[in-house]
């Protein structure tokens, strides 16, 4: 037996009321000590050490669009690389907080990616994870999981508040002057912005797949270590929307990394399908006597 097993990763985190309110409301919700530090003493190295093996030889999402050298590890399903990373991306846990979020039974894996940001690492534009998945649902719970300590310097995550519930309102490409007017446009929309800086290892934020939001570039000595898992509502279909002939780059891209995620997180499916493959495992299921 491992020391992984353990450190399941299976009992229950109770989000509050509160918390739950907050994030369908804001659209976004920053979760302390998700694991524990004695669970990421355990867990990390074999992340990062597949993190490290896999990065050279995998052409992860944002490698297309911006990050190809600007200082980014993005490797993708580590899930499928690894049994150790494996038990920690399915954990029960992330799962259940997933649901709750959502205020759903079950949900699914869409994918995981590393999020590790090296010193000097660039930006991240504006953007909703939600417009580059071919899922027909809004329902969609972004966890962004910090693997090390992050300090305000090594590019925490900034959030628009109430984005979620506008629909696709847009995206910058990951130059400061675009995102710096980009930004400026959402704050005169009204929104208002949230960064919740310093993060512990083992802290979490999550965020709907409609959330607008963005990272600036890493300007300080150490990596950010972090990993994402993206979790949607059980029952959603297969959908591609078309794309305008007069669409921005940004939207240009947004498609084809669409069609991407749909060959890579959803093989074999087309428009109309259910969302069920064997690479959307069910990560958590409410049963009957559980309480909400």
């Amino acid at each position: 037996m491992s020391e992984v097993d353990n450190f399941p990763l299976d009992s229950d985190y109770d989000l509050t009321t509160e918390q739950i309110h907050n994030f369908q409301h804001d659209g976004h919700l920053l979760v302390r000590g998700v694991v524990s530090p004695k669970e990421i003493a355990i867990y990390k190295p074999a992340l990062v050490e597949t993190v490290d093996r896999y990065d050279r030889e995998q052409q992860a999402m944002e490698k297309t669009v911006s990050g190809q050298s600007q200082g980014w590890q993005f490797v993708e399903n580590l899930y499928q690389l690894d049994l150790v990373a494996q038990r920690f991306v399915l954990a029960r846990r992330f799962g259940k907080i997933a649901a709750d979020l959502l205020g759903v039974d079950t949900v699914r894996l869409f994918r995981d990616q590393s999020y590790f940001k090296k010193p000097g690492g660039g930006n991240t534009p504006w953007h909703q994870d939600g417009y580059f998945m071919p899922l027909d649902t809004t329902q969609i719970v972004t966890m962004w999981i910090a693997l090390s300590e992050v300090s305000p310097e090594m590019a925490p995550m900034t959030f628009a508040s109430g984005s979620h519930k506008q629909g696709y309102i847009g995206a910058s490409m990951p130059l400061d002057e675009s995102m710096d007017e980009f930004e400026q446009s959402i704050i005169k929309s009204g929104f208002q912005l949230k960064n919740y800086g310093a993060m512990a290892a083992g802290d979490a934020s999550f965020h709907s797949g409609w959330t607008l939001h963005s990272s600036r570039k890493n300007t300080s000595d150490r990596t950010r270590e972090a990993l994402v898992i993206v979790f949607y509502a059980d029952g959603a279909r297969v959908t591609m929307p078309p794309v305008p002939a007069n669409a921005l780059p940004q939207e240009q891209f947004a498609a084809v990394i669409r069609q991407r995620n749909l060959s890579t997180c959803l093989p074999g499916l087309k428009p109309g399908d259910l969302a069920e493959t064997s690479m959307n495992p069910i990560v958590y299921r409410r049963t009957l006597t559980s309480e909400f």
